[in-house]
This record gives structure tokens, sequence and C-alpha cells, in this order.
């Protein structure tokens, strides 16, 4: 049986991503695994008072997950050098998703260290959900960010045969001109000259989105190249907003050299300000 892993600190900030877990879990056929994740790098009186402390109340809310919303439930602590780590020792063969509840905005630590999200989907290739928002019913509008990559095109691929997304209206944009393309020859162009080169750049990009989409085999999709030279991020947030959107997916970069020391990312930034929730392949 397909398995849906729920890392939760028990906490009211993680019950949006409870309700979530069992909607999906419902919806799909699937058990819920529930998991209290404990850094190791701390006194391991410390760390022993925690388990014992988890282990009970995971009881409980397992115990009354399957009486009260007929789903099947497991429970797990575990530890690891860091919560990332120890979410991802939870992961096995079964689990077709890892959700977690609203990011913490912690931006001087997520700018070394990136977000515990991104740190999980470094070390694992199970999609990861961000639940942000309050959960009402499956995801109906998907909206999934590509940048034309070979990766991108595999989380695409992913994205049209994953439970959670494979009935869901989808539109696949890529974004032309923002604060993190341009580059600073092009801030130093005359109005006329930069609109004329992001109408070509937009008219290139339009011929790669469509062989994209062909070569993933992908049916029913909208596309859209938007040329906006706000910061990715925002240029997402609003095109959600405007096409209905309640599902922001995309495949973060494996960031190297520089990049990967400073993570403040795009993803990061989503993490930070997104209404909707997010999908992480």
């Amino acid at each position: 049986m397909s398995q849906i892993l729920l890392a939760t600190d028990l906490s009211t900030r993680a019950e949006r991503a409870q309700r979530m877990a069992l909607l999906i879990a419902r919806e799909t056929g699937s058990a819920l695994k529930l998991v209290y994740a404990i850094d190791s790098d701390q006194p391991a009186a410390m760390v022993e008072a925690q388990r014992i402390q988890a282990e009970s109340m995971l009881q409980r809310l397992m115990a009354t997950i399957e009486k009260a919303d007929q789903v099947a439930c497991s429970a797990e602590v575990t530890t690891g050098s860091g919560v990332d780590a120890a979410i991802q020792a939870a992961v096995d063969r079964e689990t077709m998703l890892i959700v977690l509840g609203s990011h913490r905005k912690r931006q001087i630590r997520d700018l070394f260290l990136g977000g515990t999200s991104e740190r999980i989907l470094a070390r694992t290739d199970v999609p990861i959900l961000v639940v942000r928002a309050a959960p009402v019913a499956r995801y109906r509008r998907l909206l999934f960010a590509t940048d034309l990559s070979d990766a991108s095109m595999s989380a695409a691929r992913k994205l049209a045969a994953h439970p959670v997304t494979a009935e869901a209206s989808t539109t696949i944009v890529h974004l032309v001109g923002t604060e993190e393309q341009s580059p600073v020859a092009q801030n130093q162009m005359s109005d006329t000259g930069r609109d004329a080169l992001m109408s070509n750049e937009q008219a290139m990009a339009s011929q790669r989105l469509e062989r994209f989409v062909e070569r993933a085999g992908l049916d029913a999709v909208s596309r859209r190249v938007e040329i906006d030279s706000r910061p990715t991020a925002t240029a997402l947030i609003a095109l959600a907003s405007r096409e209905g959107a309640d599902l922001i997916a995309l495949n973060p970069r494996r960031a190297t050299g520089i990049e990967s020391f400073l993570r403040y990312s795009v993803t990061t930034r989503l993490l930070n300000s997104s209404p909707v929730d997010l999908l992480l392949f």
C-alpha cells in the first residue's frame, strides 16, 4: 500500500498539514505515517524526554485517526543530525509523498542552510507537499513553473502520473526577464531596446515550451510564457492568483558553488510567502 508521510511537531501549526494529509490519504487509498523528528544534536537526556513525550502523543493521535477518519495509520519517532535527516530516515519505498506544515520564517538561518523542506528534498526523490492554506478539497488547479531543463521535464512527467496532481487542471509556465534572470546590460538598455529583447526571448521561449510539452508527453495542459521583471517568487504568486491555482509545483535546481552556500533561493522565498500550497519535486 502506498504511504503518505506526515512530519509533525504536534503543534497547532501542523494541523493544516494533518488535515490535508488525511484528505489525500482517504481519496487515494493510502496509509498515513505520522513522524515526529528529533534533532540528536542536544543532550541525550533531552532527546530521551522528547522521545517519551512524543511517542505518547503520537499513539493517541494515531488511535484517533484510525477510529474517526478510518485511515490506516502508523507512527514513528525518529532522530538524526538535524530534523531533515530525522524525517528522511523515516522514508521508505512505499512513501509516495512527504507532507509538511508551513515554513517558519527564519531568514538568516535559511540564507545559509536552506529551509527544512529544501534540505529534505536534497536527501530524497520523494515529492514534498508544504501546506500553507486551509485544506478544503483535493487540488483542482495546478501551476507548474518550469525552467525547461531536463530535471524539470522529469518532474513534469511525475506530476502527470502522481495521484495528488494527475487529475488537476494544469498550467505550465515559463518566466522571462525576472529579477534573477536579468543581466546588468539589460538594465542599462532603453525601454524600447529592453521591450524588443523581451519580446524576442518570449517568442523563443514559447517555441521551447511547446517542444518541452511535446517531449514530456503531456496532454490537455495550458502553456504560458510570461514576461515579468519582478522576483520569480513574486511573479509566480501573482500568476497563481490570476489563474485561480490552489497549488504551485516546481523542481528546485540543485545549487552548486556559491549558490549552494547562499541558499536564499526562489524556493525559500515561496516557502516564506506563498498563500497557496507548494509541491516540490
